[in-house]
């Protein structure tokens, strides 16, 4: 399929917006934040590019925390984050919710289970159960594969998984095999015996590829329907931090619209993240 000229692209977009002069964006800006958010802000990117050729942004994936820190120091406009702040760290920075997500929970293709119960999960992570047999599984030494700190999905994790049997204290065991992205994690998880990890969904099919398992959490699958019901256990909001409302007119609110459009929905889908239900989007 031939693709549209641009100014073809540019008129949607003016058109999408009610006239907005996207057309008129220019200039080079620096987005970062959270690697799981990293898919779809550089997908929006392109495309947003398309209707602007004066317009130049990057997106460095910067991990949840040091994007916050980056946007509250003016480093960078606009901040992925795979964690929902509290106030006190927000600092008058807002956030939107873009996209649903869940945090699949992978495993070595050896590792003969097919679900954990959440409470077990959090023990693993603690470090309080340390061999599958203990779970019914074969007798060997469980792997976990963390994120390190900087990543919003290490936070996350915590929260959901781990806080409701182990209390707010962020206590990892310190037994561990550190990674910095989704990616190392799965190919970490697919190429280690024995080793259990946590991955954004959209990140799950990498180790799939590569021969590893998903684990169902509780008897409940990370499907779709089941993120968007709750109904999974660690399903969760991914958000795009702003520092304060953005101004009419600027980069950042014509973007933020942009991914809140059908079209951006569409973009935040093709990546295979989930759209936010229309009812529970910003204006």
């Amino acid at each position: 399929m031939k693709r549209p000229p641009a100014a073809a692209v540019s008129l949607l977009f003016a058109l999408m917006f009610g006239g907005s002069a996207f057309a008129q964006l220019s200039g080079s800006h620096s987005f970062g934040g959270s690697t799981t958010i990293a898919p779809i802000a550089n997908a929006a990117i392109e495309e947003f590019q398309k209707a602007n050729p004066g317009l130049q942004i990057s997106y460095e994936a910067l991990g949840s925390a040091a994007g916050l820190k980056a946007l509250l120091d003016g480093e960078i406009s606009l901040a992925g984050s795979s964690v929902e702040w509290l106030a006190t760290d927000m600092k008058g920075a807002k956030a939107t919710a873009i996209a649903l997500d869940g945090l699949s929970v992978v495993v070595n293709r050896n590792i003969r289970l097919s679900t954990i119960a959440l409470a077990d999960l959090a023990r693993i992570f603690h470090g309080d159960i340390v061999n599958w047999k203990e779970l019914g599984a074969q007798d060997q030494r469980i792997v976990v594969i963390n994120r390190d700190e900087s990543s919003g999905s290490y936070d996350s994790f915590w929260e959901m998984v781990c806080q409701p049997t182990l209390g707010k204290r962020i206590a990892y065991t310190r037994d561990v095999i550190v990674t910095k992205e989704n990616g190392e994690v799965a190919a970490k998880v697919a190429s280690t015996p024995g080793s259990i990890g946590y991955v954004g969904m959209g990140f799950a099919d990498q180790v799939i590829k590569a021969g590893g398992r998903r684990l169902m959490i509780n008897g409940v699958a990370d499907t779709l329907p089941n993120v968007v019901s709750k109904k999974y256990p660690l399903a969760r909001s991914l958000f795009i931090l702003t520092r304060g409302e953005p101004a009419s007119g600027t980069v950042e609110k014509a973007f933020l619209d942009f991914i809140l459009s059908p079209r951006g929905q569409a973009i935040v889908k093709s990546v295979d993240y989930i759209p936010v239900p229309k009812k529970l989007r910003q204006p």
